[in-house]
C-alpha cells in the first residue's frame, strides 16, 4: 500500500491534481503570512488632526520629538457611554493606542477644552504620563494631568498654558 504524501495529507481531496494542491497551499500559506505580518494602519480622525499637530509643536518646542507613526497612535472621534469619560487612551502592545474623544464633549468643547482634552490624553498615550492630582496652595491644579474636575480647579487659559505645557512636558 502507497502512503500518502505530506501535500495529501494537508489536502485530502483524490480527485484534486498535485499541482492544484500544491497551488492551494502557496496560496493559504501566503495568505496567513500576509495577514499576520501586515500592521493597522494608522487613522487619525481629520477634526482631530490639527490638535494633534498643536501638540507636536508644543512638543517640539521643548526639544521633543513626536512621530504618531513610530509611537503608533491614533486618535478617533466616538460616543463614548459613560457619561463622566470625555476622553481615554488605550494602549495595547499589538495594535496602535488610541486617543478616544467623546464626540458629544468634542462638539461642544472650546478651543481650549479641545487643546486640553488632546494634550491630557496624549500624555497617557505618547508621553505615558499618570494622572497627577497635586494642587498649588491657591486650589489651582499643578499639572494638565490631573484625573477629574473635583481633584483641583482647572482650566486652560491663555495666560497659563505655556506653565501647564511646560509641566507636562518636562515632567
Amino acid at each position: 500500500m502507497m502512503q500518502a504524501s505530506t501535500i495529501d495529507k494537508i489536502f485530502p481531496y483524490k480527485y484534486v491534481g498535485t499541482s492544484i494542491k500544491y497551488i492551494f497551499l502557496i496560496i493559504m500559506l501566503t495568505t496567513i503570512f500576509n495577514s499576520c505580518a501586515s500592521e493597522d494602519s494608522l487613522e487619525t480622525d481629520i477634526e482631530l488632526q490639527p490638535y494633534f499637530q498643536l501638540f507636536a509643536d508644543e512638543a517640539m518646542k521643548r526639544n521633543i520629538v513626536v512621530d504618531y507613526e513610530a509611537a503608533r497612535i491614533e486618535g478617533l472621534l466616538m460616543n463614548i457611554e459613560a457619561s463622566n469619560v470625555k476622553g481615554q487612551c488605550f494602549k495595547n502592545e499589538k495594535k496602535p493606542r488610541k486617543v478616544l474623544i467623546d464626540i458629544e464633549y468634542w462638539n461642544d468643547s472650546s478651543e481650549f477644552e479641545k487643546q486640553f482634552i488632546i494634550f491630557h490624553e496624549l500624555g497617557h498615550c505618547f508621553l505615558n504620563r499618570e494622572h497627577l492630582d497635586t494642587s498649588n496652595p491657591d486650589g489651582t491644579c499643578v499639572s494638565i494631568m490631573h484625573s477629574s474636575p473635583q481633584a483641583c480647579v482647572f482650566s486652560l487659559t491663555p495666560s497659563n498654558k505655556k506653565d501647564y505645557l511646560n509641566e507636562l512636558f518636562i515632567f
